[in-house]
């Protein structure tokens, strides 16, 4: 058996979308989604957010339509022949200048928009470039520290979503000692297929996250379940899933076949809490449930303190 390491991750910042977790640099535009300091492509200081640099590029926009604007007011007074056309087509252009100035600072959020579009789409090949990147970054680093190849991966995972980097994720979280004040994820790691380290994190799981385990783990652990019990422990895998899962009364409500198979195996704290779910719902039998509930109660905790204050 492979021991297990005892780490400190460093604090994932989610962010509303994908793209926020994109910087670029100034310098050469080489795209990154790491924490880096320096830009991995030219080494120079420059690497800044998208959202920053398409603020630059409106401005940048922006800016040369007002010089167009005073180009044409020059133009026109150079044209001019009386000093009142001067006078004129002079207090016209500033007015007209001053007036898409105003414009420009009420449209610069959606024009700031669009250049983070254009970004994005015209910078195609050079972002998959930099994430190209990023991997070999990661691969490296999984050589020499796994903590940070692991880390690494997960910045990545929110670019690039494929199966490939979920599973190196939960390889390497099997390695380490998890924890409950660890910044752990689950939902964005499942996959369709069957995977022995995946339902064995999600056990893991079950026992020092137990707010993670939601439908989505659920519905997992019941597709795979014949493989899952040919596991060492696969039992003990569904058994904390349920115990996880009774926390909340509606996941009693979507699945009380699959907590009631394994109820008998639930830690006493954990039956409690079912119990306490079924006592407060006499007219719910959720297809046997209430039986098996009544029946393990009646073996094992007639007599327990803490279960008659529920009778």
């Amino acid at each position: 058996m492979v021991k297990k390491k005892p780490v400190r991750l460093r604090p994932y910042y989610r962010t509303r979308y994908a793209y926020q977790k994109l910087r670029v640099c100034k310098h050469c535009h080489h795209f990154t989604v790491l924490w880096e300091d320096t830009c991995a492509n030219c080494g120079r200081h420059a690497l800044i957010p998208v959202m920053d640099q398409a603020a630059i590029n409106a401005k940048r926009s922006m800016q040369t339509e007002r010089l167009a604007a005073l180009l044409l007011t020059l133009v026109a007074v150079l044209l001019s022949q009386t000093f009142l056309q001067i006078a004129v087509c002079l207090g016209g252009g500033i007015l007209l200048t001053v007036l898409l100035w105003l414009l420009q600072r009420r449209m610069l959020p959606s024009e700031t928009r669009r250049q983070l579009d254009k970004l994005l789409h015209g910078s195609q090949r050079l972002i998959l470039e930099g994430i190209y990147l990023n991997l070999s970054t990661a691969s490296a680093a999984i050589k020499d520290d796994e903590q940070i190849g692991y880390e690494i991966l997960r910045e990545i995972a929110t670019i690039v979503h494929n199966d490939r980097i979920r599973l190196q994720q939960i390889v390497l979280l099997q390695s380490f000692v998890l924890r409950k004040d660890m910044d752990l994820e689950l939902e964005p790691l499942l996959i369709e297929d069957f995977d022995s380290d995946l339902a064995a994190y999600i056990g893991e799981i079950a026992k020092v996250k137990r707010e993670l385990i939601k439908a989505s783990a659920i519905r997992y652990l019941l597709i795979h379940e014949r493989y899952i019990l040919q596991m060492k422990q696969g039992a003990s895998i569904m058994t904390a899933a349920a115990g996880a899962a009774v926390r909340m009364k509606k996941y009693v409500d979507m699945y009380p076949d699959f907590i009631r198979r394994y109820a008998r195996g639930l830690p006493r704290e954990r039956f409690l809490r079912l119990y306490q779910i079924v006592r407060r719902n006499p007219d719910q039998s959720w297809d046997g449930l209430r039986d098996e509930v009544s029946a393990i109660y009646n073996e094992k905790y007639r007599w327990d303190p803490d279960f008659q204050k529920w009778e």
